[in-house]
């Protein structure tokens, strides 16, 4: 018996699991069903879309089953058996289709809160059902109506009034359209081209025309007629050229032609144009320029400038929080490599403090230089007081024949200069020429001393790559200077200890 519940228990439980994944799967499914039915009903014949639309569908009938969510499984069902006609040739994308399967995603959407909000009073999911129905047998709704009845003949009046309808219903649909279409778009200019587009297929103005303040002080025509205006031909206003312009920038006022004689001048080929600007702080991002059919339009018009607004602001602050991130990702990355160098310092710097002569000093500074430090080279070479000579020592990063080199203090004069001055020379200080050391040549590179106490004990003579780590290299440098000081003082013969074979 035992068994019998915990077997029971399990059940409960995967199916609850079950149920979740699917409800947070159906979150991004409902909403890429909701964008992909909207292009649809742009693009009726696109194959692609409704193949999109088919799959998630799908998708709902068949994860909602395994969920035990039944009522959203049977829209999805039906909706799919819809599809697959389409798919098919034998029904076509009709606005009775596009109508039906928007109201199957809202019920959809409906089911889908009230599982995860754990709502389980019932739903009566038939009218979607059957408006699927309707729309698969392109018979419309009036069909579903009492069989024998009658219409009565409209009269005048009613026509009227379902014009009135018919035609905010339209601009509701159109602003709905550019809600959904234009939330997951942050580049201004193709905002511009979009909101320019839905005006001009979805609502009703003989012209349209999308400008944006760019640089504070000019304002660019970027979209007409739903078209983006190619950039060699886009039109600029500097914002103080009209105190008209200064009123619709600065202000905020909306501009009809009416008021200001030199806006048809500034908008040729507009009748009679108004002009919303898209309000912002402390200035606005630019307007919108219409040609209405009717006044009372301009109310729906300021809706899409305000909404526009909006959808430009969000798009300067993902800018803005773009830049942000990458120079947050060069911080971080810049720190890493600060990190690294730390450390590998420490570690060089703990293998100095170990060493018993001059020469495996040098040979551990110049290997640090390249493998530690990421210099492309380095050669490192010591003052022989008794000759008057700078004698090579060791060279690591693919340097040839450094020990068997040696030169008078002023025979390569970047190395006369650093003893000389006790500074840090570069390749610009020599008008960028190549510092060459016997069969070798260095490029983007730079000489510094190796200090002691009281006098500088050689030079080390590194090329850069790309990163600037003289500090770094400064500080390692300055470190084995002082601990040349004690080995020359307990070995004065070690610099005479080289390797028989030059180091590479």
């Amino acid at each position: 018996m035992t068994d019998h519940y915990d077997q029971q228990d399990l059940d409960a439980r995967l199916l609850d699991q079950m149920r979740q994944d699917f409800l947070e799967e159906a979150s991004d499914l409902l909403d890429q069903l909701n964008l992909h039915l909207i292009q649809l009903e742009d693009e009726p014949d696109s194959d692609e879309l409704v193949s999109q639309v088919f799959r998630i569908a799908h998708t709902v009938k068949g994860s909602a089953g395994f969920a035990g969510l039944e009522e959203m499984s049977a829209i999805g069902r039906r909706m799919e058996e819809l599809l697959g006609e389409i798919r098919k040739d034998q029904k076509t994308v009709s606005p009775s289709f596009i109508q039906a399967m928007f109201d199957g995603l809202d019920m959809l959407t409906l089911l889908r809160e009230k599982a995860a909000a754990g709502d389980a009073s019932p739903v009566d999911i038939t009218p979607v059902l059957r408006g699927l129905e309707r729309a698969a047998e392109n018979t419309p709704a009036a069909a579903d109506e009492t069989a024998g009845s009658t219409p009565e003949k409209s009269p005048a009046a009613d026509n009227e009034l379902f014009e009135l309808y018919k035609g905010a219903y339209n601009q509701l649909a159109a602003l709905k359209h550019l809600v959904y279409s234009s939330v997951h778009l942050y580049d201004e200019d193709t905002l511009a081209a979009l909101f320019s587009k839905q005006i001009a297929q979805k609502m009703r103005p003989e012209h349209n025309s999308v400008w944006l303040v760019k640089n504070s002080a000019q304002v660019v025509e970027i979209a007409r007629d739903g078209k983006l205006v190619p950039a060699d031909y886009r039109q600029t206003i500097a914002v103080n050229s009209s105190p008209a312009m200064e009123q619709l920038i600065n202000d905020q006022h909306v501009i009809w032609s009416s008021s200001a004689d030199e806006v048809k001048e500034m908008l040729p080929g507009f009748a009679s144009p108004v002009i919303m600007p898209i309000k912002a702080k402390p200035a606005a991002y630019g307007f919108l320029v219409l040609d209405p059919e009717q006044s009372a339009e301009v109310e729906v018009y300021q809706f899409v400038a305000e909404f526009a607004a909006m959808m430009l602001r969000i798009s300067k602050l993902h800018r803005k929080v773009d830049e942000q991130r990458k120079e947050l990702d060069e911080m971080t990355a810049i720190l890493f490599r600060q990190n690294n160098i730390l450390s590998s310092l420490y570690h060089v710097e703990l293998d100095l403090m170990r060493v018993k002569n001059p020469v495996d000093l040098c040979r551990i500074l110049a290997e640090a230089f390249v493998h530690d430090l990421e210099t492309r080279s380095a050669a490192i070479f010591i003052k022989d007081e008794t000759a008057g000579r700078l004698r090579g020592i060791w060279g690591s990063g693919g340097l040839q024949e450094i020990p068997s080199l040696s030169f008078s203090r002023d025979e390569i004069i970047p190395f006369g200069r650093c003893l000389e001055t006790g500074r840090i020379v570069t390749q610009s200080d020599f008008s960028a020429s190549p510092l060459q050391l016997g069969p070798n040549d260095l490029t983007n590179w730079v000489v510094m001393g190796l200090k002691g106490r009281t006098k500088t004990h050689g030079v080390i003579a590194a090329e850069l790559d790309a990163g600037d780590v003289t500090d770094s290299m400064s500080i390692l440098a300055n470190y084995s200077g002082i601990l040349l000081d004690n080995l020359i003082l307990k070995n004065r013969t070690g610099i005479s200890d080289r390797p028989a074979s030059p180091a590479t």
